[in-house]
């Protein structure tokens, strides 16, 4: 599933006091074989630069969003030719900090090109692979939609 093609919905909470936005593929909540995607991958990016909410400001804002482009092309390409098999949830600002979502059919692919990308990002960054083949992580998000 291509998520340049793909319908997102916006959703506004609060997490610890403080505003947060979540990014969401919608496209995913009908997809019949997310059992194909077991893990999921949780990737932190912490902004360099944000305003009094937290969030990053624009320019950082702008960059946060092409690292993630990035990120999106290269595994969703990978999985048109099965080496990654990775699907894009979205993403959630929150304070002081950018968790983008996807899930994934090769835990260690993934691994590897996380490895790799996230030291040329230039910010301080982490990342979670878990097993998670009934998307319970991101439940929340599609029970509202």
């Amino acid at each position: 599933m291509q998520s340049d093609k793909a319908t997102y919905t916006g959703f506004e909470f609060d997490v610890e006091g403080f505003p947060a936005l979540a990014i969401i593929n919608s496209d995913l909540k009908e997809m019949k074989n997310r059992s194909h995607f077991p893990y999921s991958v949780f990737i932190e990016i912490i902004p360099d630069s944000v305003n009094e909410n937290g969030h990053p400001d624009e320019t950082e804002y702008d960059y946060l969003n092409e690292i993630e482009k990035t990120m999106i092309a290269y595994l969703e390409a990978q999985t048109l030719d099965g080496q990654t098999d990775s699907v894009h949830v979205g993403h959630v600002t929150v304070f002081r900090a950018r968790q983008i979502i996807f899930y994934t059919h090769n835990r260690e692919r993934t691994e590897d090109y996380l490895e790799h990308f996230l030291l040329t990002t230039g910010r301080s960054n982490s990342y979670e692979i878990e097993q998670d083949p009934e998307w319970e992580h991101v439940s929340a998000f599609y029970e509202l939609l």
